[in-house]
């Protein structure tokens, strides 16, 4: 039994109590913001994460990403994937993005794609961005330079928003 302020509640009544006041304060949680600040392998990375998916083919290999985010701001078109270090490094992350100057469906040439892929850097800064479906959907084509070596290789990009 429970006294408050002269009142008796039975033992039913507090669990009712305690149950209405967890639920106040369970109400649904903060939606994350994207990207968001955080830490890989003790790294101070930019993690990016939504509802993008691609299928990436670089040169012989080809992979899939997931959790990705498209944006449109300032007259650009961003496709990022994955964690981007936030200062030098040796061992960077896997990380893909797909900077433009677009804002409406229609192909682009002068895209800038970097990626980080098994620590290993890339580089295009002359790649075709090619938006559909109302800039939810699309093609990178181009050539990416490794950023250690100067190897080539042929990049093409399947993605939706």
């Amino acid at each position: 039994m429970l006294r408050i302020r002269g009142m008796r509640l039975g033992g039913a009544t507090v669990l009712a109590a305690g149950a209405c006041m967890l639920a106040i304060g369970a109400g649904p949680a903060a939606a994350r913001t994207c990207p968001y600040n955080g830490t890989v392998n003790g790294q101070s990375v930019l993690i990016y994460c939504g509802t993008a998916k691609a299928t990436v083919k670089m040169g012989s290999q080809t992979f899939a990403l997931k959790n990705g985010q498209c944006k449109k701001a300032a007259g650009n078109f961003y496709l990022s994937f994955g964690d981007v270090v936030t200062q030098p490094t040796k061992h960077a992350p896997d990380s893909f993005l797909v900077i433009a100057t677009a804002t409406r469906d229609g192909s682009y040439s002068g895209t800038t794609v970097m990626a980080t892929r098994s620590g290993h850097g890339w580089l295009a800064d002359s790649a075709k961005l090619t938006l559909t479906h109302a800039t939810r959907a699309g093609t990178v084509i181009g050539t990416l330079e490794s950023t250690q070596t100067n190897a080539k290789v042929a990049l093409h990009l399947t993605f939706s928003c």
